[in-house]
C-alpha cells in the first residue's frame, strides 16, 4: 500500500531556502538565514534594528534591513 502524499504546510526546515538577495523574508525564513531565533528577530524590530511589515495574515521581514543587519553585526 503506497502513502498518501501529505499536503499540509510544510515545516521552514523542510522548505528549499529562499534566495539570499529575496525583497521580503518570512520570520522563519529570516530566523533560518540569519542563525537568530524568531523572538530574537522580533525584539530587534521592536527596537527599530529591522524592518518588518504586516501583509495579509502574515509578517515579513524586509530583505534589505535583515542583509543590512547581518552585515552590521560581523563588522562590529
Amino acid at each position: 500500500m503506497s502513502q498518501i502524499p501529505h499536503h499540509g504546510k510544510r515545516k521552514p526546515e523542510d522548505r528549499p531556502p529562499p534566495p539570499p538577495n529575496a525583497i521580503t523574508y518570512t520570520i522563519p525564513d529570516a530566523a533560518r538565514m540569519s542563525g537568530l531565533s524568531p523572538s530574537t528577530l522580533r525584539r530587534r524590530a521592536s527596537t527599530g534594528e529591522l524592518q518588518m511589515r504586516r501583509n495579509g495574515g502574515r509578517t515579513l521581514v524586509c530583505g534589505a534591513s535583515l542583509r543590512r543587519m547581518l552585515q552590521v553585526g560581523e563588522e562590529g
